[in-house]
C-alpha cells in the first residue's frame, strides 16, 4: 500500500454538546484516499468545565507530546476570535487557547463545515441512499442533520476548487405544512420564543416532538429520553413513539427539501449528525423521501436532487484534516 506521510503529525477535533472526538493526523493513504487518523478517543462533553480542559485531556493522553498543530471542528457558529458554543455553555478565546496549549498553528472551523469538507472522501460504502438522483456538477452541495444541535453547511465545488460556506441554518423557524404539524408547533411555542427547525429535529428536539403529539392527542406521554423514544419505535413497543419518529422523519424530509430550494443544491444533500444513522432502516421506510419532493409547483425541481444519509464514523475528522491541509498550502501561519 502505498502512503504519502506527513513530516508533522497534528490534532484533529469534532466537538459537540455530547461527544468530543480527537485523533492525530499522521499521513495520507493514496490507495484509500483518506487522512490516516490514529490514536482516536472520545469523551463525553458534558464531562469537562471548559473547552482547554478537554483539549488537554486528549493531549496528556498521547504517548507523544510534541504536538505543535491543530484543526478543531465545533458545534457552533465561528465569527472572529471568541466562540461560543450553541449547545454547551463553553465560551474559547482562539488566541488565548493558542497561546495556553502552546499550539504554533491552529484553527477552529464549524462542525458541519468540517462535514462539507469531508464530501470528496466518502465512498458508496459510506452512504445509504435516500433519495435516488443525479448530482448537477457545479453546483451547491448542502450537508446538515440533527444530532444535539442541527447543523448546516453549503459546498460549493468548480473544478478543484472547494468552498464551504456554514450557516446557522438550524435556528431559522420550523415551517409546518399540515394540520397537525400546526398543532405541535403551537403547543411548542408555548415553550419556546421560536419554535426553530432545532427545536423539533435534534436530540431533545424528538423529545419535545414526542410530548407535543402526545398533548396534541391528548394522551399519556413518558418520560422518555431520546434514546428510548427511537428504541421504542424502532422495536414497535409504543405506537406514539414510533408516530412520533414517524413524524420527526416526514417532517425532516420536508425541511431538507426547503433548504435545498434556499439553496439551489441541485449538487445533492449529505445528511449527518448522529440520529439519522442510528434509525437508518426506519428513515429508509419512512415518508422522509416523499415529502422531501412535495414542493407543489417546485416538486420537480426535487426529484431527482440525490439525498444519501452518511453512516461513516467521525466524516468530520477527514473534512479538519482536509481543510488544515488546505490552509497549509494557502496561507504560512493560522
Amino acid at each position: 500500500m502505498q502512503q504519502t506521510k506527513k513530516a508533522n503529525t497534528y490534532l484533529v477535533a469534532d466537538i459537540g454538546g455530547t461527544n468530543a472526538r480527537f485523533g492525530l493526523v499522521t499521513g495520507f493513504d493514496t490507495e484509500k484516499q483518506q487522512y490516516i487518523i490514529e490514536q482516536q478517543k472520545v469523551y463525553a462533553s458534558q464531562d469537562y468545565g471548559n473547552f482547554e480542559d478537554v483539549v488537554a485531556r486528549y493531549l496528556n493522553s498521547l504517548s507523544q507530546t510534541s504536538i505543535s498543530n491543530a484543526c478543531i471542528a465545533v458545534a457552533g457558529p465561528v465569527v472572529g476570535n471568541k466562540i461560543k458554543l450553541t449547545n454547551l455553555d463553553w465560551r474559547i478565546d482562539i488566541s488565548s487557547v493558542k497561546q495556553k496549549l502552546g499550539f504554533n498553528k491552529f484553527q477552529i472551523i464549524n462542525d458541519f463545515a468540517a462535514y462539507a469538507y469531508s464530501v470528496q472522501y466518502l465512498k458508496p460504502e459510506n452512504l445509504c441512499v435516500i433519495n435516488p438522483g443525479v448530482s448537477l456538477a457545479n453546483s451547491p452541495v448542502v450537508v446538515l442533520g440533527p444530532g444535539t444541535g442541527f447543523g448546516v453547511a453549503t459546498l460549493i465545488q468548480q473544478g478543484n476548487k472547494r468552498v464551504v460556506f456554514p450557516s446557522e441554518g438550524g435556528h431559522v423557524t420550523l415551517a409546518s405544512n399540515t394540520s397537525l404539524q400546526s398543532a405541535i408547533k403551537e403547543k411548542l411555542s408555548h415553550k419556546f420564543k421560536l419554535v426553530s427547525v432545532e427545536r423539533v429535529f435534534s436530540g431533545s428536539g424528538l423529545r419535545h416532538l414526542y410530548q407535543a403529539l402526545a398533548e396534541v392527542e391528548g394522551v399519556k406521554a413518558y418520560k422518555y429520553s431520546t434514546a428510548e423514544i427511537s428504541q421504542n419505535a424502532l422495536d414497535g413497543n409504543d405506537l406514539l413513539c414510533e408516530r412520533a419518529l414517524s413524524l420527526f422523519c416526514s417532517w425532516l424530509g420536508s425541511v431538507v427539501g426547503d433548504i435545498v430550494l434556499t439553496l439551489g443544491a441541485k449538487g445533492g444533500v449529505y445528511l449527518g449528525g448522529g440520529i439519522l444513522p442510528r434509525i437508518k432502516d426506519f428513515l429508509v421506510q419512512s415518508d422522509f423521501a416523499l415529502s422531501f419532493r412535495s414542493k407543489d409547483q417546485m416538486s420537480h425541481y426535487l426529484e431527482d436532487v440525490p439525498v444519501n444519509l452518511v453512516i461513516k464514523e467521525n466524516p468530520a475528522l477527514q473534512g479538519a484534516a482536509a481543510l488544515f491541509e488546505h490552509n497549509l498550502q494557502h496561507m504560512d501561519s493560522i
